[in-house]
Order: structure tokens, then sequence, then C-alpha cells
């Protein structure tokens, strides 16, 4: 008997089987070579370890043995692996020939398993080759003896993310990241005995993680059973070898296009699942509308998407996939869902229909080769009495680590989300939950800044302004009570518009001087010069440099900018002035107006007006116009990272406006954002008017100790596992480093107390605060220090004056970041009088208030340039 394989040694010879294939087969090839070879020796080692179980239970009668009740899976002699590894000659056609037996004797469950790939294709692989793949997979033994289901299903995945990793942009197709999967199983918590679907299941991962979640719970997991279907043959078969693999064998996965042939069906219409989990291929263009439109199973009950994005109707299809009682989802979409003008009546019905439960944004690069930023929005059919008419609206883009190139959640990340879903309350700049009625108020949009305003979302520095703080104000105000004025003596006709009444509802009469009669088509390389300008930036252009990360969603300005590493390769140059248009990912909606001269990213576009057709004032808000945006969608090549070429996009036709018409239109839009900027400079001067308050003007007062202060009370703290929470479900709060991350039956403490990050990627990332006051009956675990403040010390100014410090001095380790008790006690803290401690939390808690409010102004300000663009811009002749 051989020993048991461990899990370095399966993944080097996994992993080595491939890099046998280097050099001759495509990356993005090695799965279908790999996988089959793979699961081909695995029948047959545990048809041999059954045989010998069989042998010794019945003192050796070899007929015995050979019965099938005996056997999982029936081998054919002829097509067991010992006859293929004999072949010298035509060994792909031994290979191919012994797999289509094993289907053919196994009908029921392993027809077509071994997938499409061309083992005779001699060119691409030669009997050498196969020869030495074929030795490789039989170094080892893999016996369930040496390799049990769940190790080997441990080590099916680490090749399926290996092949990801070499596979670049069609990773996608096949791979989600697998801790993104596990949040969106944690937050579906899948039950004993439930149905699982994923109507574009890949390689199976995201079934396979509700079995993980029932086992890391304890619970039943052998009575769930699991659907997936799959477009793509080899795929489909990857995921069927992945389900086998880890030991499971009620799944029912089948190949198919799911919006043209769903093969789930039960009489007239489609079968209904208890948890639907999916990552549905993003806004394809290639599928058949005019089907959909007219769908005999009825997905098309809040309306027909566009051609150029088929995201509504994977998600009408999930829909109609939910059992009418127990039905749930959770989506991994691409942000535009929330917001595209061309699908808001689709999100209206859906809103209205009050199927949506919570929308998640989460932060960049947690999928391979791409630096976009993905959401997930859960839906349920009988939404809880106290969530209905509600959508819970969560900003985790913060919660994101990267090392070596790769990104990913931590636990620690995955529950403070979960925590938030489940406590289905308001917190600060992280979560939101909004009425339907609020939600209309947006014009439908369920865009996240709309609703959580955070550090993430803003992606700006905040800098000290020029003027004072009484001069900011006073701009602001004189802004905030004339620009509307401005704005309708501009538009002629006397009407005053106010962004958080008005945005996206309002409808402007068409000034006298809107005259479309006048309007030209024009080319856009006839509007636009590409200039292609390139250079190598020296190490002191970095400080200047502006990448696609520097530019914001919906706004012209950018606001910040550089890069701490030296530049590598070459980059486009830019004068102040340009026009910075992201041609990547062109959903968000990414055009920006240069403020200095300089180097900007190869994968964007550096554009010139060209006068005699547009204005150079007006050219930015034409880009960020639906009509312009619309278009570089539609254009938009490649699945994952949708790319514009300028070949495409110059040959575009626009109408527009005459030139007079052209500057009286930009001089409205100017107008709002002036106003916009005016807010911006507000809420960068409350912050830092904040800030001051904890800064020079406290020298004046001793430094103590931290643990002069307060009282810790960290000997009371008790951590609990996600399995005990699970079971003790309540109304208390269960409060981890960086906030509420369950509810439980119990509580620990019931006193104004506050609590301290000690650990975890927020301690230095600031993603959020990391210093919160608490009150109330709460528990909390062992990654937050607890603080009782000593008599004397305001609870309210201890809290601030913590998140206002910085903590790095204190914080020890270099790869698990931590704040130890002993170096937490010595932080040193100011402690004025009383009385002026009172006033100066009393402050803070204004501004807090204000920037909340003025945030709020700002984002309706934008939707309201948006909705002006749509009904003065972009109306044609």
């Amino acid at each position: 008997m051989t020993a048991r394989i461990t899990q370095q040694q399966l993944e080097s010879y996994l992993w080595g089987a491939a890099v046998l294939l280097r050099g001759t087969i495509d990356a993005g090839d090695y799965k279908q070579f790999i996988m089959p070879l793979l699961f081909y020796k695995r029948l047959c080692d545990v048809y041999d370890e059954e045989t010998e179980t069989a042998l010794a239970e019945s003192g050796g009668d070899v007929d015995f043995a050979a019965f099938p009740e005996n056997h999982r899976f029936q081998i054919p002699p002829e097509a067991h692996w010992r006859e293929v590894r004999k072949a010298a000659r035509d060994v792909g056609q031994v290979l191919q020939a012994g797999m289509r037996a094993i289907e053919t004797a196994n009908p029921d469950k392993l027809y077509g398993i071994f997938g499409d790939a061309q083992w005779t294709n001699k060119d691409r692989l030669s009997d050498a080759m196969l020869r030495d793949l074929i030795e490789h997979f039989s170094s080892l033994e893999l016996t369930i003896a040496n390799l049990p289901e769940d190790e080997l299903g441990n080590g099916y995945e680490y090749l399926i993310k290996k092949f990801a990793d070499d596979s670049g942009h069609t990773a996608a197709e096949f791979y989600t990241n697998r801790t993104v999967v596990h949040l969106m199983t944690e937050l579906l918590e899948p039950q004993p005995g439930e149905t699982i679907y994923d109507p574009t299941c890949g390689s199976g991962g995201m079934l396979l993680s509700a079995i993980a979640h029932l086992r890391r719970q304890g619970l039943e997991w052998r009575n769930v059973r699991l659907y997936g279907q799959e477009r793509n043959l080899m795929t489909s078969s990857i995921a069927r070898m992945n389900c086998f693999l880890h030991g499971i064998e009620d799944f029912h996965i089948v190949r198919g296009d799911t919006l043209s042939e769903p093969k789930f069906v039960e009489g007239d219409r489609l079968q209904r699942f208890d948890v639907v989990l999916a990552n549905p291929p993003y806004s394809i263009k290639q599928w058949d509308r005019s089907a959909f439109a007219a769908d005999p199973w009825g997905r098309n009950i809040f309306g027909t998407p566009p051609q150029g994005r088929a995201d509504y109707a994977f998600w009408q299809h999930i829909l109609a996939s939910m059992d009418k009682e127990t039905g749930r989802c959770a989506i991994l979409f691409p942000h535009g869902v929330l917001f595209r003008q061309e699908e808001a009546e689709m999100r209206r019905k859906l809103i209205e229909a009050d199927l949506i439960e919570c929308v998640l944004g989460l932060g960049p690069n947690l999928f391979y080769n791409s630096p976009m930023e993905a959401c997930v929005v859960i839906c349920r059919t009988r939404k809880p009495e106290e969530r209905q008419g509600k959508i819970l609206f969560i900003s985790a883009v913060g919660e994101v680590t990267r090392e070596r190139a790769q990104s990913f959640l931590t636990e620690e990340h995955i529950e403070r989300i979960v925590g938030a879903y489940r406590a289905f309350r308001n917190e600060s700049e992280f979560a939101h939950v909004a009425t339907i009625e609020e939600i209309r108020e947006q014009g439908w949009s369920i865009n996240i800044p709309l609703y959580v305003i955070n550090q993430e979302y803003r992606r700006t520095n905040i800098r000290s302004p020029d003027s004072s703080l009484d001069e900011t104000f006073a701009t602001w105000l004189k802004n905030s009570s004339h620009i509307q004025q401005i704005v309708a003596t501009i538009l002629g006709n006397g009407e005053n518009l106010d962004p958080l009444a008005d945005a996206h509802q309002f409808k402007v009469n068409t000034p006298p001087w809107l005259d479309r009669s006048k309007w030209q088509r024009f080319r856009f390389d006839q509007i636009a010069e590409n200039i292609r300008e390139t250079g190598q930036p020296t190490p002191d252009d970095s400080a200047t440099y502006i990448g696609l990360e520097h530019l914001e969603s919906g706004t012209l300005h950018v606001r910040r900018w550089g890069s701490e590493a030296d530049l590598k390769g070459q980059k486009l140059k830019m004068r102040k002035g340009d026009i910075l248009f992201a041609k990547r990912n062109a959903y968000l909606r990414r055009v920006a107006i240069a403020p200095h001269d300089g180097y900007f990213s190869a994968h964007g576009m550096v554009l010139r007006a060209k006068p005699e057709a547009v204005l150079p004032e007006f050219l930015p808000f034409f880009m960020m116009s639906d009509t312009f945006m619309n278009r570089a969608i539609e254009i938009s090549v490649g699945s994952l990272s949708p790319t514009i070429n300028w070949t495409t996009l110059r040959h575009q036709e626009f109408d527009l406006p005459p030139l007079d018409q052209q500057r009286r239109i930009a001089d409205v839009l100017w107008a709002i954002d002036s106003e916009i900027n005016s807010y911006i400079a507000v809420t960068d001067a409350l912050t830092e008017y904040q800030r001051s308050l904890f800064g020079d003007h406290l020298t004046k007062y001793d430094l103590e100790p931290l643990s002069e202060v307060v009282e810790f009370l960290d000997g009371k703290r008790v951590p609990l596992s996600e399995k005990q929470r699970a079971i003790r479900k309540g109304p208390y709060p269960y409060y981890g480093a960086s906030g509420v991350i369950d509810h439980i039956d119990d509580y620990l403490f019931d006193e104004p107390l506050v609590l301290l990050s000690e650990d975890g990627f927020n301690l230095v990332n600031r993603t959020s605060r990391i210093a919160f006051k608490v009150e109330g009956k709460i528990w909390v675990n062992n990654h937050a220090h607890i603080l009782r403040p000593k008599p004397g010390v305001s609870i309210d100014f201890l809290a601030n004056y913590l998140e206002s410090i910085s903590v790095e001095p204190y914080i020890t380790g270099t790869y698990q970041r931590k704040l130890n008790k002993s170096e937490c006690e010595r932080i040193p803290v100011r402690l004025p009088p009383i009385t002026v401690q009172n006033e100066i939390a009393k402050k803070v808690q204004h501004v807090a208030r204000s920037v909340s409010y003025i945030n709020r102004y700002i984002a309706a300000s934008r939707n309201l340039t948006s909705a002006l663009s749509s009904q003065i811009v972009e109306v044609k002749p």
C-alpha cells in the first residue's frame, strides 16, 4: 500500500503535467488535456481499489469482484489505464478510444464527460509527448485511500485556478475568484435538502461552494441537489468532473445556451430552485434578442434588453428560475446594470416588484486580467416583512486585499460584508437601507454611490484649500443661491432646477435658441483629433502621471495623480486642456480634462477638439453623454475588459449643434459643474477643519498614554466561530475589527464604549473607521480593543481623536499587522478639559452631518448634468 499523498505533492504532481505541455500547447488549452487525463487515471485507480476490496470480502472471487455492484463506474478491460500505458504508437488514438469506451459503459453518468479535445492531432500532441504525460500521471496511485475525495477536489480546484492564472483574459469564462464565490454563498446560506442552480456554471465552483458551506457548518450536504448549465462543451465537462472528484453524485450539469435553450424545464415553465448562484457573461452582444422578445418561457416579463447587452436577459432568466416561496439568488454583474439608462424601465419594474434585497459593490482587480469592479445583486421572491419596500446598499470597494499580483477577500472582509447584510441597517460610509420612494427620486438608478458615499468612491485626496474655511463656505453659499438662476437665464425659459428634487425627474422645455434644424452630422475624427505622441517618462514624471485609476466616473476633473513606482514602457503625452478618455470599460464613463502637461496611460486616448466642428468647452460634455457613451460601449471589443479601437471610433457619426448653440449648452453644463466644485471644496474644507480640531490647538495640553485615559476591557472579549454564531442567531450586534459582522442571541456589554481595531486589513488601509463609539447590548470578538473612558473623558471626543491620528508607529508585524494591547496603551492622547472635549465632539458631529448632506447634493447635481445632457445634448435633428 502506498503512502498518503500530501497536498503539496498533489499540487506539484498536477502542475508538473501542465509544464510538460508548455511550448507546444497554448496555456488556455491546457485544461482540455490535463483535466481528462487526471479524471481517467482517478477512475481506473479507484476501480482497482474497489476490486481489491471486493476480492478481500469474497475470499479472492474474481467474478464477484467484477460485478457492477462493486464499482461506482465501469471500466472495460481494454480501456483501463494500464492498456493505454502500453501504447507505443498512435497513443492519442488509443487514449481517445479508451475514453469513449468508458463513456459508453457509463452512459447515465459519464457520457461526453471527456470533452472534445483532439487527442489524435500529432502536430500538437506527438506520441512522445503523450507517453511522457501518461508516465507522469502513472507516478502516483490516485486511490481514495491515498487521496480522499475532498483532498483531490481541492487539488482539482488548485489546477483550475492555475489554468486561470495562465489563461489571461479567457479565465473568466470558466473561473470566478473563489473568495467572491465564498462570499456569495455565505450571503445566501444554502440549507440541507435544497436545490442549487447556476445557469452559467463554468467549472462548477459556485455549485461546489454551496456544498462546502454546508460541510463547514457541520450540516447534511448529501441531500442537496446541484443543477448547472454551461454553453462550452469542455467547460461543462470540467464541471462534471469537478463534482465527481469532490465525491458528489446528485448533480445535473448539462451543456447548452441558457438563453436560447434552457435545459431545466417542467412542462411549459422553467424548473424552479431554492438557491441560484450566477456569474453570467458580462454584456454579451451575440444573442437572439428577437427570440427573447417572444420568449416561450415568459422570461421577458420585465422587458427585452438591448442587443448590445444581455445582462437583464440573464437576470430575468434567474428570477424565473427561483422558487416562489424559498427562492433567492446572488448574481455577479458589471456595475452598468445598476444605472444604464436604456435598461431604466426594466430596472423600475424590478424595483417596484420588490425582488431586489441588496446591492453590494466589490473592489477592483478581483477578476483575472481585469481591473474592473463588479457588484453582487441579491434577490428574494419573498422578502421578510421588515425588508419589504427596501433595498440595502453596501459599498465594500475597500474590502479587498492584494498580494503578489492577486486580489482576494479575506475572512474578515467576508465577515464584515455578511454581517452588514444580515443586520440590514445603516452603517456610516458602508451600508444604507433605501426605500423604494428614495430610489424613485434617484430616477430608479441603484448606483451605489448615490446611497453610500465613502472615501473609496470619492477617490479624492483631501487637501487644505487655498482659501479659509469661512471663505469657502461663503463661496458655496453664494453659488448655491445663484447657480439655479444662472442656469435659468442661460436656458432662456425662467426654469429653476433643484438637483435634489429634480435629478432624473425634471423636463426642460426646449429653449428658443436651440434650433435643431441647424444640427449637422460629423464623423468622430472630424470632431476630435487623436493625439498619439508617446514617450518614456523619467522618474520625475511619475509625480504628475495620470493613469486610468485616477479618472473618476461622472466628473471631468482629475483630483489626484502620480505613481509611487517608476513608470515603465511608453506612455501618451498630454497637454493641459486635452481630453483624457479611458478606452477600456467604457461603461465606467471616464472622461476628464488634463489638469497639466505630462503623461497619460497607454490604455487611454488623448483627444483634442477640432474647433471648426466643435468647441473645446462642449466636447467633453458631449463625450459624457449617453449618446456618445452608448456608442462607445457598443463598439468595444473583448468580453472581460472591453476596449475601444480608434480605427472604429473615428468612423462613428454623431449629430452636433452649430457652434453658437454649443456655446450656450456648454455654459449651462459648466455652471452646474462650477456648483459641484464648490460643494467638493466645502467637503474638503470641512474634513480639513475636522482634522484641525485635533491638531495644533491641542498642543497646549499635556500628552497622556492611552492607558491613563481609558480602562481596557479586552479580557472580557469572547470570539465565536462562524459555526457557533450560525446556531446563536439573535438581535444583539456581534462586533469585529471594523464594525458589526453578525447578530447573536446574547451580549457581553451594555454601556457606551469605544472599539479600536486590533488587526485586519482596515487597520493599515483605513478604508473605514478604526475607532468608533458603540452603545447598547453588544458582543465583541478578539479583533477589537474595548475601551471604557475614565471619568473626565468624553467618549465622543475619544473615538474621534483616535480616528484622527495615525496609529502606524504602534502597529507591529510584517505580514499580519497588529495593534497589540501593550503598544495600544502607549498611544499618546492630548486631553483638554471636559468642556472643551464636548465642544469639539459637537463640532465633529455637525461636520459629519454637513458632509453627508453635501455629498448627497454632489451626487444629485451630477445626475442633473446627465439628465440635462439627455434632454439637450443628445436630442437629434
